[in-house]
């Protein structure tokens, strides 16, 4: 079966919900799949254009380089956006979702849309709101996100 990989970099900033107006760093590095191209492929698929990720994630006041694992959904066709969301843990255990979204894609805007993404971050067990932020992909990571595009082999 052949499959397809790609390495990706977010790079922003993000604000705590509890009031503290501080920007902080959010960093994500990702890995992101199918490992069946022909599913990931299929409109008629339900693992169309839809990739398994794994990686780090940093969120300064809250975890660093801690693995991330979760889904990444390119849903041009339903919504006009790009979705992730990723599972994180703190170092006392505690477990944390994020939910980003690159939205309004239409050709004409992939410059601007394709590179911005919002999103929360939510602990798991509450439910409650813990940060809000804007992540960028950074041009300078554009040759080795594309050099990144590999096919692999299960």
């Amino acid at each position: 079966m052949i499959g397809i990989q790609l390495d990706e970099v977010m790079v922003g900033t993000h604000c705590f919900a509890n009031g503290d107006v501080r920007r902080r760093p959010l960093i994500f590095a990702l890995t992101w799949g199918n490992k069946n191209l022909m599913k990931f492929l299929n409109p008629l698929s339900p693992e169309f254009l839809t990739s398994r990720v794994k990686g780090m994630i940093t969120v300064e006041g809250l975890v660093n380089k801690a693995d991330c694992s979760g889904t990444l959904k390119l849903m041009y066709f339903k919504g006009r956006k790009i979705r992730y969301e990723l599972e994180f843990q703190d170092d006392v255990g505690r477990r944390y979702r994020y939910v980003g979204e690159k939205v309004d894609i239409w050709p004409w805007n992939l410059h601007r849309t394709h590179v911005t993404c919002r999103g929360t971050i939510k602990e798991i067990a509450t439910e409650r709101e813990i940060s809000r932020s804007v992540v960028y992909f950074p041009l300078r990571e554009l040759v080795p996100f594309v050099l990144s595009t590999r096919l692999t082999k299960s």
